[in-house]
């Protein structure tokens, strides 16, 4: 995957292209299938983006997270959009469930589990099941 020309954003581990935006696999073992949308083009802050560009960038969200949902068996999907000073656009998508989130009605961030990436098999095929499910609605990323 390239990287953005103005800030070297790289999206990790890319499942699918949206109309705005890449979506990649976020490697968290406590959330697997968490993911990353970032926007394509390059915008510090999304109060900086044309109007139907955060529109389209919010449909994109709400696609992505019906797929996560889906593939994952999650009850929802937590997003957070996030831009620190000079760095790419982007929204974590985070699916939950109730049978398996020590805290799920509360924010990810308050997870008592320590981070740690997928192992590299789980990493694989949850790579493996994203992708194939942003092909199956046709925004694999065959076509990037």
């Amino acid at each position: 995957m390239k990287s953005c020309r103005e800030c070297s954003f790289v999206l990790a581990d890319p499942v699918g292209r949206l109309t705005v935006s890449r979506v990649g696999l976020f490697s968290d073992a406590r959330f697997p299938g968490r993911s990353i949308l970032s926007l394509r083009d390059h915008y510090d802050d999304i109060a900086d983006a044309p109007a139907e560009i955060a529109e389209l960038f919010l449909v994109d969200i709400q696609f992505a997270s019906r797929i996560i949902r889906r593939a994952t068996g999650a009850d929802r999907v937590d997003v957070a959009l996030s831009a620190a000073a000079g760095l790419h656009v982007h929204a974590h998508l985070v699916p939950r469930r109730r049978d398996r989130d020590p805290r799920p009605d509360h924010g990810p961030d308050e997870d008592p589990r320590a981070h740690r990436p997928l192992e590299p098999l789980p990493e694989t095929m949850a790579i493996g099941l994203l992708a194939a499910a942003f092909d199956v609605v046709g925004a694999g990323i065959s076509g990037s």
